[in-house]
C-alpha cells in the first residue's frame, strides 16, 4: 500500500470524527459569504434606493464575523489535531516517520479545507437568496435586486485560503514539539499549563480592573479606540482569571467549609475544568459579549427611536428655497397640507443668505423664530451649531475666532462673541455643507445687499399630530422634485441625487428610517447571536470531548468503589455548571459595563440601556440553561451506559 493510500484510508476510516468540523468550517464559510454578498451587493448599498442607516447596520455585525470565523475555525482545528494525536502516536510504533506524519496532517487539512470551501461556496449561494428574501420583509428595499458577484466568490475564497494555510502551518511547526510517548497518552492525561496558580488569577483580576478604570477615565468622543483597548484588555484578563480561578476557589472552599472532604472531587474537577477550558470560557466570553452588547444597542435606538426624531427636528417638516431651488408656489403647498391627514397649525419662515461655505442669518430673525434673546453686537458674530439637547458634550467643536465679510466698499473682519450649541431648527440637507453664523441686523443687511443671489428662506411646517406626516412629507418632497426639475438646471448631474440635496428634513422620515433599521438591525444581530450561541454550543462540546477519555477512566475507577448513578450525574453536573454559566455572566457582566458606559457618553444618557443588556443577557441565559439541561442528560446517559450504571432510573440524577 502506497502512503497516498494509506492516508486517504486513514482518512476515511477517521471521516466521522473530522464531520463535525466539517460541517462547522462549512457552516462559518456559508454565513460569511451571505453577509459578504448582501454586504458589496451594490443596489442594497445605493443610499437612493435603500436608508443608508439600513445597509450601515451591517458593518458592525460582518466585522465581528470576520473575527468569529478567524477564532472559531482556529479552536475548532486546535480541538481535533487533539483527537488525532494519540492516532499519530500509534502510527509512530508502527514505524510511520515525522515527516510521514506531517503528510497525513497536510492531506487531511487540505482535503477538509478544499471540501468546506466548496460546500460553503455552494450553500452559500443558495442561502445568501434566502437571507436577501427574508430581509426585503424586514425594511424597505426598492428595486435592489439580489445579485452574486465574482468579488463575493473570491474574497471569501481568499479569506479562508488564507486562515486555512495559517492553520495548517502552525499545525505542522507543532509537530516538531512531538513525542511519541506524549501522543501515546494525549487522551488519557491532562492539559498541563504554564499559567495556573492564585498568582495568575489575582493578574487576571488586576487586568480587568485596568480595563475598567481605562474605560472609565479616558473613554470619550474623540478617543473612541479606548474602547478596543479596554475590551482587549478584559480579554486577555477573562483568560488570566479562568487560568487562577480554580486555585482560588480551592483556597476558599477549603478555608470557609467545614466539611472539605464532600467538595475535594469537585474542587479537582473544577480546577481541572477551569485549566483546560480557560480559552474556551475566554472565547464564549468575547461572543456572548459581543452579541449582547450590539443586540442591547440597536433595541435601546429602537425603542428611543421616537425621543431621538423630535430632539433632532424641532420642527415636523422643514426645507429651504435657495438658489431658485425648491421655489414652490405657496398655492401647491396649501394644496398639500390642507388636504393631508393631519392640519397644519404653523408656518414660519427663516431667511438667510447662502455663501456655500457659510450659511448666516440674521439675530433678529433667530431670536423672533426661537423666541430668544441672543446679543450680537455690530462687527461680531455668534458660532451655531445645530445641536440635539443633551449631545452638546459629544458635539463640540473650536469655536471659529473671526469671519471675513466680503463688501464691494471694502472686506470688513468680523470678530466671535461665543458658540450656541443648540438645535434651533431641523438640519435640512442642503443648509448642512457648511458653517452656521448669527450676526447683527446692520451687517447682515450689508451683507444681504452684496449678496441678493444668495439669498434663502428656510421653511419651517409644524403640524397637529407630527406621526401622521408622511403622506404630507412624500407629497413636498415629490412637488419640490418636480419643480427642480422643471425649472432649475441640474447641480449634480443625477436626478435621485438632487432630489436628496434638496429633499425635507422631517421629523416623521427620521422617525421612520430609524424604526426601520432597528427592525433590521434586530433582524441581523438575532441571527448573529443565534449563531454564535450554536457557536458556543460547539465549542463547548469539542472541550468536553477532547476530556472524554480522561473521565471514562475516572469513572470507570470510581465504580469499582461502589459509585452510584444519581453520585454519577452531580460530579458530572457541578463542573458542567461552572463552564456552560460562567462565560455568560461574565459576557453579560461586561457588555452592561461597556454599554452603560459608552453610551453615558455618547447619548448622555443614563441606566436606560442597563435594562436592555440585562433583557438580553437574562434570554441568552434561559437558552443556555435549556442547553445545559438537554446536553447534561444526554451526556451523563452515555457516561452510565458506559460504566454500566444505566439499569437505575435516571431519576435519580435529578
Amino acid at each position: 500500500m502506497t502512503f497516498r493510500r494509506m492516508a486517504y484510508q486513514i482518512f476515511k476510516a477517521n471521516l466521522r470524527r473530522y464531520l463535525l468540523f466539517f460541517l462547522c468550517s462549512s457552516f462559518t464559510i456559508m454565513v460569511f459569504f451571505t453577509f459578504y454578498s448582501l454586504y458589496t451587493n451594490p443596489d442594497f448599498n445605493n443610499p437612493y434606493q435603500v436608508n443608508g442607516m439600513v445597509s450601515g447596520n451591517l458593518y458592525a455585525p460582518f466585522l465581528v464575523i470576520r473575527v468569529f470565523a478567524v477564532l472559531f475555525i482556529l479552536y475548532a482545528q486546535m480541538a481535533f489535531v487533539k483527537f488525532r494525536k494519540s492516532d499519530f502516536g500509534l502510527l509512530m510504533v508502527l514505524g510511520m516517520t515525522y515527516h510521514n506524519i506531517r503528510k497525513i496532517i497536510f492531506f487531511e487539512n487540505s482535503m477538509i479545507a478544499l471540501a468546506s470551501i466548496l460546500t460553503g461556496l455552494g450553500s452559500g449561494t443558495v442561502f445568501a437568496g434566502i437571507f436577501f428574501f427574508i430581509v426585503s420583509k424586514f425594511v424597505d428595499i426598492g428595486d435592489s435586486a439580489f445579485t452574486l458577484t465574482l468579488d463575493s466568490y473570491f474574497h471569501t475564497t481568499i479569506f479562508f485560503v488564507v486562515i486555512y494555510i495559517v492553520v495548517i502551518a502552525v499545525n505542522l511547526l507543532l509537530t516538531l514539539r512531538y513525542n511519541m510517548v506524549r501522543l501515546l497518552k494525549e487522551s488519557r492525561t491532562a492539559e498541563r499549563s504554564l499559567l495556573h496558580g492564585k498568582i495568575t488569577g489575582f493578574v487576571g483580576v488586576v487586568l480587568l480592573g485596568i480595563a475598567v478604570y481605562d474605560m472609565l477615565s479616558h473613554y470619550s468622543y474623540t478617543n473612541g479606540n479606548v474602547m478596543l483597548r479596554s475590551i482587549g484588555i478584559c480579554i486577555v484578563g477573562v483568560y488570566f482569571l479562568m487560568s487562577g480561578l480554580g486555585g482560588w476557589m480551592e483556597f476558599f472552599l477549603l478555608r470557609v467549609t467545614r466539611s472539605n472532604h464532600k467538595h475535594l472531587l469537585f474542587m479537582s474537577d473544577l480546577s481541572h475544568t477551569l485549566g483546560r477550558s480557560r480559552i474556551v470560557i475566554a472565547l464564549i466570553t468575547f461572543l456572548a459579549f459581543i452579541t449582547i452588547s450590539l443586540s442591547s444597542i440597536i433595541f435601546f435606538i429602537t425603542w428611543d427611536s421616537q425621543a431621538i426624531a423630535v430632539k433632532n427636528n424641532p420642527y415636523h417638516i422643514a426645507y429651504t428655497e435657495v438658489f431658485g431651488k425648491n421655489s414652490i408656489s405657496p398655492e401647491t403647498l396649501s394644496e398639500i397640507t390642507d388636504h393631508g391627514a393631519t392640519p397644519l397649525i404653523s408656518h414660519q419662515e427663516l431667511p438667510y443668505i447662502d455663501l456655500f461655505a457659510f450659511k448666516i442669518f440674521s439675530v433678529q430673525s433667530i431670536n423672533s423664530l426661537a423666541g430668544s434673546d441672543y446679543h450680537v453686537e455690530k462687527g461680531h458674530f455668534l458660532n451655531l451649531a445645530l445641536v440635539a439637547q443633551g449631545d452638546e458634550l459629544k458635539n463640540q467643536r473650536p469655536e471659529m475666532p473671526s469671519f471675513e465679510m466680503k463688501l464691494s466698499s471694502g472686506n470688513q473682519t468680523l470678530h466671535s462673541q461665543g458658540l450656541i450649541l443648540k438645535m434651533l431648527f431641523n438640519p435640512v440637507p442642503i443648509l448642512m455643507n457648511g458653517l452656521h453664523i448669527i450676526v447683527n441686523e446692520e451687517d447682515y443687511a450689508a451683507l444681504k445687499a452684496e449678496h441678493t443671489n444668495s439669498l434663502g428662506n428656510l421653511q419651517l411646517l409644524n403640524f397637529k399630530d407630527w406621526k401622521k406626516t408622511a403622506e404630507i412629507d412624500a407629497k413636498i418632497n415629490a412637488a419640490l422634485a418636480n419643480y427642480n426639475k422643471d425649472n432649475t438646471e441640474s447641480w449634480y448631474g443625477d436626478d435621485r441625487h438632487d432630489a436628496s440635496a434638496f429633499s425635507t428634513k422631517s421629523r416623521i422620515n427620521e422617525y421612520s428610517q430609524l424604526q426601520e433599521s432597528g427592525r433590521f438591525g434586530i433582524f441581523v444581530f438575532t441571527f448573529v447571536g443565534l449563531l454564535f450561541f450554536i457557536a458556543s454550543g460547539v465549542v463547548l462540546h469539542f472541550s468536553i470531548l477532547t476530556d472524554l477519555e480522561r473521565e471514562k477512566i475516572k469513572f470507570r475507577k470510581l465504580n469499582k468503589i461502589g459509585i452510584t448513578s444519581k453520585e454519577v450525574a452531580q460530579i458530572i453536573g457541578k463542573p458542567f455548571k461552572v463552564l456552560f454559566f460562567l462565560p455568560y455572566v461574565l459576557g453579560a457582566m461586561l457588555a452592561t459595563f461597556f454599554v452603560v458606559s459608552s453610551t453615558r457618553i455618547e447619548m448622555s444618557i443614563g441606566l436606560a440601556p442597563f435594562w436592555f443588556c440585562l433583557l438580553i443577557g437574562g434570554a441568552y441565559l434561559v437558552f443556555q440553561v435549556l442547553f445545559y439541561n438537554v446536553y447534561t442528560k444526554i451526556y451523563t446517559r452515555k457516561m452510565l451506559s458506559h460504566i454500566q450504571l444505566l439499569e437505575i432510573p435516571l431519576a435519580e440524577q435529578k
